[in-house]
């Protein structure tokens, strides 16, 4: 196997978020964009959970629920999010890894090295695990 084939049949290897899949300063970019796009409106001020059965984005549930899933399949629902907006205000993908990687630190996850990509492709070959 070349020295390229073995770069980047390493960077499609499948990971977990408890890898540090994310960055700081990425993370960073993801709190804001959770207050720009209001999604305390829904979630709750800490994201806990709204009070219309919006789910929470910290916690229990949220791990519970997305546990054993790729962070494709979040980051295309956070794509859809607001919910209560037309398409051009929904968060956009390039925006999507930025949020995630808030929700991972939030959530307990640690940081890594690198960012998380904003090319689904990528992102399916990343596990969402209980920290």
């Amino acid at each position: 196997m070349s020295a390229l084939a073995a770069v980047l049949t390493a960077q499609q290897a499948d990971k977990t978020v408890a890898q540090g899949v994310y960055t700081a300063a990425q993370a960073d970019r993801g709190v804001q964009l959770v207050v720009n796009y209001g999604c305390q409106n829904c979630h709750g001020t800490q994201l806990e959970g709204g009070a219309e059965e919006q789910p929470q984005l910290v916690g229990e549930e949220f791990v519970g629920a997305w546990s054993g899933r790729k962070l494709d399949e979040l980051a295309a629902k956070i794509q859809t999010m607001p919910a209560d907006r037309d398409d051009p205000y929904h968060v956009k993908p390039e925006q999507a890894p930025d949020i995630i990687a808030s929700l991972l630190r939030a959530n307990g996850y640690p940081e890594g090295s690198s960012e998380l990509p904003a090319d689904p492709n990528a992102l399916k070959h990343i596990t969402i695990v209980a920290p």
